[in-house]
């Protein structure tokens, strides 16, 4: 098994990676040569990648800066949220309720204890 890499057939950029038996023939967009470490987007030429010029390279930085556009949450997401700032405000509620149980229990135990000390029940 080899890896090939290939290139769109109309542009001559790169396109992506395959596993291919050893004995394939190469397409005339196919290559065994991997295109890592060329400046992007690299260009098939002959068979072999050539690094982007600098005025492609700025234009596909700015493509890819143009397709990180903030995503907007779907209505799924955004009542996951909704539940977990609930189940967050449940969560701290019943700490203090806790808190407050404990310290009543606390001053019943107190008054106990001064009433048997007083000789009462």
């Amino acid at each position: 098994m080899k890896a090939i890499y290939y290139a769109d057939a109309t542009t001559s950029l790169f396109k992506g990676s395959n596993v291919v038996a050893d004995d394939h023939t190469l397409k005339a967009n196919e290559t065994f040569e991997n295109p890592s470490g060329k400046v992007e987007p690299a260009k098939m030429v002959n068979g072999s990648w050539v690094d982007a010029t600098p005025e492609e390279h700025d234009a596909y930085l700015k493509s890819q800066q143009k397709s990180l556009i903030t995503v907007t949450p779907s209505a799924d997401d955004k009542g996951l949220n909704e539940l977990g700032k609930q189940v967050a405000k449940l969560t701290k509620d019943n700490l203090a309720l806790i808190q407050l149980v404990n310290s009543l229990g606390q001053q019943i135990a107190s008054v106990q204890k001064n009433d048997e000390e007083k000789g009462g029940n």
